[in-house]
């Protein structure tokens, strides 16, 4: 067997065993609650937050699940509609998305961001649910993405992360061309630029 079937045993068997732990079993049959029901009606959705950095393998455990979506609100609530759904204005000094749903009577907490956007002075950057693709399960949001917004909220600590992520496995030239779209602080864009891009 070659190094990389090994690796992909390897990753396989860590994946299973990560499932299996009952903490994480519970945890992960809240994020279910959610996510299938927005499978079913077709509403597309990425997980961010811990839950992609868990998926990155570059955390433990999750406070939470945070999923993001660009659909409009109208087909997130129509999908989730069997469920008890609370909702507040994504809009704050901070934040600019559209707004934020709370799954009511989930463990851990279960929240839809739509339309995720982050305040960068007088400007919204709008920030997509780009998909990362399947990591231990977890349909991962892009860790481009989740670089920006976490530099942009200032959470220096879990964007140096991800930086360091990317630097180590490149980039995806798409992703950082979107993200150059926006409004980003120079300091940011810079640090975009410089990450070398993954070759397909």
């Amino acid at each position: 067997m070659g190094n990389e079937s090994l690796q992909k045993t390897k990753q396989a068997e860590n994946d299973a065993a990560f499932a299996h732990t009952a903490e994480m079993q519970g945890k992960m049959d809240a994020l279910r609650a959610v996510a299938m029901r927005l499978e079913r009606a077709g509403v597309e959705y990425a997980i961010g937050g811990s839950g992609m950095l868990l998926g990155l393998g570059l955390a433990e455990a999750v406070r939470d699940w945070d999923l993001m979506t660009d659909a409009p609100e109208a087909e997130v609530r129509a999908a989730l509609s069997d469920l008890e759904v609370t909702s507040d204005s994504g809009t704050s000094e901070l934040y600019g998305s559209g707004s934020k749903l709370t799954v009511e009577g989930l463990e851990p907490e279960v929240e839809v961001i739509v339309g995720f956007a982050i305040r960068s002075g007088r400007e919204i950057c709008r920030l997509p649910a780009l998909s990362g693709g399947v990591r231990r399960g977890l349909r991962i949001a892009s860790p481009e993405v989740w670089f920006a917004a976490y530099a942009l909220m200032g959470r220096t600590e879990k964007a140096a992360l991800l930086e360091t992520y990317l630097r180590e496995r490149g980039a995806d030239a798409a992703a950082v061309a979107r993200l150059r779209e926006e409004p980003l602080p120079p300091e940011l864009a810079q640090r975009l630029d410089l990450l070398p891009i993954a070759e397909n």
